[in-house]
């Protein structure tokens, strides 16, 4: 037996005990708290999104989302945490902060600061809500479990990724602008623009001719 054979019969193994400790808090008091706070997560950030600027704003959050899933993934694969209740029988507790409380929460931030001192000073304000503030009491309620971990990694990892995100959603929004205002002016390349028709008063060799 090599050693890739080794880590899928471990994987097999951490599978079942996932299995076995989502089922014994299936619909536990905490099992509940996690499904109603991503439920009131959402429908809090439904109302106030503004639907205009839908597409962009959902961008913007699934930046957040997929470097949250990415550091996520690699704190529970190092062992730094472990979620104890999981919507899901997943490895991970991706809905909770992953897909829901963060990004959700940053895309309001986004939303509402169009200068980059405020975005920085509610990201600043966001993200000490999340790492002392939410991070603390998932742990009091053993719904998360920390090793090796200090909460204010997380709020520099957090506040250093926003920042990169929004800078790179603003220089690709700035490059379609761009693009949209270069196609506005030459909507179709020379060879495809109409030819223009001679006019009536003009001879095939270009003089007026007479009355």
């Amino acid at each position: 037996m090599d050693i890739i054979d080794l880590i899928h019969k471990s994987r097999l193994e951490l599978w079942g005990y996932h299995l076995t400790d989502w089922r014994m808090n299936l619909f536990t008091v905490r099992w509940w708290v996690v499904i109603a706070g991503i439920a009131i997560a959402y429908a809090i950030w439904w109302k106030f999104v503004d639907k205009r600027r839908l597409i962009e704003i959902l961008l913007f959050g699934s930046f957040i989302a997929v470097f949250r899933v990415i550091l996520d993934d690699a704190g529970a694969s190092a062992a730094l945490w472990v979620y104890s209740v999981k919507p899901l029988p997943l490895g991970h507790s991706l809905f909770l902060n992953d897909l829901t409380i963060v990004p959700l929460g940053f895309m309001l931030v986004y939303q509402q600061c169009q200068s980059w001192k405020k975005f920085f000073l509610w990201a600043v304000i966001a993200e000490v809500c999340y790492s002392f503030v939410l991070l603390p009491v998932l742990v009091e309620f053993d719904i998360l479990r920390v090793y090796n971990w200090q909460y204010y990694y997380t709020f520099f990892i957090m506040l250093v990724a926003v920042t990169a995100m929004r800078a790179l959603l603003l220089t690709a929004l700035e490059i379609e602008q761009k693009y949209k205002f270069g196609y506005l002016h030459n909507p179709l390349p020379s060879s495809m623009q109409p030819a223009m028709k001679p006019l009536d008063n003009e001879t095939g060799n270009g003089r007026i001719k007479d009355d």
